[in-house]
């Protein structure tokens, strides 16, 4: 069965190249195949040559006294990997902001031309004296942003899936609009009950619609919470669904639904459903 979450091994290979070598005797376990500790060593090699391109080398880290934590990691095992294998990382920036940055990672094995493991981490930019967050140097900035992987050289797979669902309730909790609204694409349609009380309508057709509901609604709430519960991602339909508990203002909290179905990697439509409040479900003994 074809995996079409996955990446083929050509695009997987148009990425940056930012490590190479071959399994050595020592990656190899009990298995037969390399160690999955190896697997992440090489990704770990492939960040830090691509930070060295893009203005995050060590010696620039020691002189202004910052560095990057990594804040998630995904990696999938896709093949195995045996003794004597080439193997080679390419690396990519999915998204960037202020203080954090989005990777792209797939360990491939050029002489088998097969797709060995994918990996998509977060990190955030510390200050290593106060061991706090601080913005990008303007000169990081200008590097990663030329760097950002278009929207159509890059797919939504599992792993990504599961990530952007936890980042999408982030955004959502710190009531961050254009965090949400720039996963979304220009002609996105959106259907919501609840933009017909303030809209009139429950259909937002593009981005700039989306967007002044979206801030019609964010302004007009004391307070927003949304507490995650799952995400299910179909590749088929390139779908995304995400299971959450909503608080908004003074009303009780319900469990909610969004459903989002992607173009690569930008949402082009997108629906919210509201159901019972969570007392009422807990109290029918479906809750936990």
């Amino acid at each position: 069965m074809v995996d079409l979450s996955l990446p083929s091994f050509s695009e997987a290979r148009k990425l940056e190249l930012t490590a190479e070598g071959a399994v050595e005797p020592r990656f190899i376990d009990a298995m037969g195949h390399m160690n999955v500790a190896w697997y992440l060593h090489w990704f770990d090699r492939g960040v830090w040559a691509f930070f060295a391109r893009h203005g995050l080398d060590e010696p620039a880290l020691k002189q202004t006294q910052r560095g990057c934590f990594a804040l998630e990691d995904h990696i999938r095992y896709v093949s195995e990997l045996r003794e004597g294998d080439a193997l080679a990382v390419h690396t990519a920036v999915i998204e960037f902001r202020p203080k954090t940055l989005r990777l792209v990672q797939y360990l491939v094995a050029p002489s088998l031309e097969k797709l060995a493991a994918t990996r998509e981490v977060v990190a955030v930019q510390i200050d290593l004296a106060t061991r706090r967050s601080t913005p990008f140097s303007e000169e990081v900035r200008r590097l990663m942003e030329a760097s950002v992987l278009p929207t159509e050289g890059r797919q939504m797979d599992e792993v990504a899936a599961q990530s952007f669902a936890r980042a999408w309730v982030a955004a959502w909790n710190a009531r961050d609009v254009e965090a949400v609204l720039s996963h979304y694409a220009e002609d996105a349609v959106f259907v919501s009950p609840r933009a017909t009380r303030l809209m009139g309508v429950a259909r937002m057709e593009g981005k700039a619609a989306l967007r002044t509901y979206w801030q019609t609604g964010n302004s007009r709430l004391s307070s927003l919470r949304f507490r995650f519960d799952q995400a299910t991602w179909s590749p088929k339909d390139a779908t995304l669904t995400v299971l959450y508990e909503a608080s908004l203002g003074s009303e009780p909290p319900v469990r909610a639904a969004e459903i989002m179905r992607f173009r690569g990697a930008q949402i082009i439509y997108g629906e919210a459903l509201y159901g019972a409040p969570v007392d009422a479900e807990k109290a029918d003994g479906r809750g936990t």
